[in-house]
């Protein structure tokens, strides 16, 4: 039980966060997101699946002439690469002490 409202404090600051930097809505939910990962770790597939659609999407936009929507998915797509690199290291480290 304690864990839990530790973790509920921990997401809270994140979201408190967001709004005391006057951050976009999407950029406090990506910040939120990431705390949530290091609290409660997703395989790794489901992020770099994510970041490939929006990579693929990214093109799109641009032959469309929405740059600004592409720019931003470009930089989704950072993000979630990041998510993904994050448990990657986090799946080796833990195949690395499971096999000691």
């Amino acid at each position: 039980m304690k864990k839990k409202i530790i973790n509920l404090i921990f997401l809270a600051a994140a979201v408190a966060m967001g709004v005391h930097f006057q951050w976009a809505w999407l950029d406090t939910v990506f910040f939120t997101l990431f705390v949530w990962i290091i609290l409660h770790p997703l395989p790794s597939r489901i992020f770099a699946s994510g970041a490939i659609a929006l990579l693929v999407a990214t093109p799109f936009f641009l032959m469309t002439e929405r740059r600004d929507i592409a720019e931003q998915t470009a930089i989704y797509a950072y993000y979630f690469l990041i998510f993904t690199v994050m448990m990657a290291i986090r799946e080796l480290r833990n195949e690395k002490d499971g096999n000691n």
